[in-house]
């Protein structure tokens, strides 16, 4: 009886912490700068909406992940340098909602993998929407069960048709 009740009683709190991640002040700064970012103001200060919503399952990974969205990235920025202030692109949703930011550098334009907000970015290879080698963190000011810095938002999908052609062999972006 006492196991039981235990596990009743820990369990969740195991399951809360795995999904909560500390967000730094440096992040949350961030969102409270972008959080009502539009895509109009992505489009006057660089950023160009990419043509298709990025979803899991087209990038190679288990649909139940999520999605990404769509992106709107500055280009210019791409070879860095990362800057918290400054992100190489946004996610929006169909609507035209911000969903949070994504920092992005070329892997040939840096020496070893950035860090910001205490982590270390991601190394990716090409996928669709992208034609090179490039680390990459996602930053999500929408709440995300995988949590904040994940790439995927198991709570986000595409709409029907705005996906690109799955490719298959890519782990996730």
């Amino acid at each position: 009886m006492r196991k039981l009740l235990l596990c009743t009683l820990i369990l969740p709190l195991i399951s809360a912490c795995a999904a909560s991640v500390s967000v730094p002040p440096e992040a949350q700064a961030v969102k409270q700068r972008f959080s009502s970012y539009t895509l109009s103001q992505a489009a006057s200060d660089g950023y160009g909406r990419d043509q298709y919503c990025l979803d899991a399952a087209s990038l190679g990974a288990s649909a139940s992940r999520g999605a990404m969205g769509f992106h709107s990235t500055n280009e210019t920025l791409l070879r860095g340098p990362i800057s918290a202030e400054r992100p190489q692109a946004f996610m929006f949703d169909a609507q035209g909602n911000v969903l949070g930011v994504e920092y992005e550098v070329v892997a040939d334009a840096v020496s070893q993998a950035p860090r910001l907000f205490e982590r270390t970015f991601a190394k990716l290879s090409a996928h669709p929407g992208v034609d090179y080698d490039h680390y990459a963190l996602h930053f999500w000011f929408v709440d995300n069960p995988s949590g904040p810095f994940d790439d995927f938002n198991p709570s986000v999908s595409c709409p029907a048709g705005s996906t690109p052609p799955a490719a298959p062999g890519h782990g996730g972006h």
